[in-house]
């Protein structure tokens, strides 16, 4: 006897509206095709070195989801909004700067969890439905993709902007085995002639849609020990971005009123956000401590230390 399932624009439906109870403030569908636009911009970047400090990128996985897991016929993306009005980097007194994605929770144990209960449930509802859930970690265009579920369209400075809604979300993605109906891509994108991102950058790594991961500050605070060059190390004693940097999404104007996270997840309270600069810790102890399930624990305590050297020439 043949397995019946649900109907596929009701399915989508309930997906929807299942990930949207779950957190999420936006979700799409998009079909997981190979992204050939993509292509030339991408092999381009890789070529102009752009992966030389990202070892972890291959531009053949990237541009193929079905690369990833030849299952993927349809990604459910979904928007999480993570910053909050109170919780501003350097706002307490001689305090140094930290990324508002890292105020709170290690993201990746939030939604990942989430995304695997929606898979879950949804698997119940359709049998034989197969998925792979993605949050950041796995080889995927995933800015790319949420356009192409309608969710918004990635700025000037890369990062994906949802209207009116800001840039201010975490995205996660939910591979499916089926094919359902997409939704409507975003294809424009609304920047305009603004360059408040890049005139914002305080090491000049960004172009029009562009990033120069070897002039990022995130790159050296977060992603590689590498010593910084000499221009990004005098932008990050300058700027006090000790983990991250959101220069760019300050200074953006769809960014004015956008979609705030939820107060019980993110911005808490921790010493690293509101000790001055000379108390923050500097012994692996503590600092394991501090950064316990959170997104900072990539990063090693001698990564720490080197970045506060450089920060505060000490």
């Amino acid at each position: 006897m043949p397995v019946e399932h649900p109907d596929p624009l009701a399915f989508k439906a309930w997906l929807r509206s299942e990930a949207l109870s779950s957190g999420f403030a936006l979700a799409g569908f998009a079909p997981c095709d190979p992204f050939a636009t993509e292509a030339d911009r991408l092999q381009t970047w890789f070529r102009d070195g752009g992966g030389a400090l990202l070892p972890y990128l291959d531009p053949g996985t990237l541009l193929d989801p079905r690369a990833l897991w030849p299952q993927a016929r349809t990604a459910l993306v979904g928007f999480f909004p993570y910053a909050r009005p109170e919780a501003v980097p350097g706002a307490a007194p001689g305090s140094l700067k930290l990324s508002r994605y890292l105020w709170g929770p290690d993201y990746h144990a939030v939604l990942k969890p989430r995304l695997a209960r929606l898979m879950e449930a949804a698997q119940a509802r359709w049998p034989g439905l197969e998925g792979r859930v993605c949050v950041d970690t796995a080889p995927l265009l995933e800015r790319q993709l949420a356009a192409r579920a309608g969710l918004g369209w990635q700025g000037k400075h890369t990062l994906l902007i949802a209207g009116k809604d800001g840039s201010w979300g975490f995205l996660g993605a939910l591979l499916l085995s089926v094919d359902l109906p997409p939704d409507e891509p975003f294809t424009a994108e609304h920047c305009g002639s603004c360059t408040a991102c890049l005139d914002a950058c305080p090491s000049e790594a960004l172009a029009p849609f562009r990033l120069d991961p070897a002039r990022c500050l995130t790159t050296y605070t977060i992603e590689t020990e590498a010593e910084p060059p000499a221009p990004v190390a005098r932008a990050l004693a300058a700027s006090r971005w000790a983990a991250g940097c959101d220069a760019c999404q300050e200074a953006c104007p769809w960014n004015r009123a956008p979609l705030w996270g939820e107060p019980g997840l993110w911005g808490g309270p921790s010493p690293l956000h509101t000790r001055a600069a000379a108390d923050l810790p500097r012994g692996a102890a503590q600092w394991r401590k501090l950064t316990r399930r959170t997104a900072l624990r990539r990063v090693r305590d001698r990564h720490w230390r080197a970045t506060l050297a450089r920060i505060l020439g000490s």
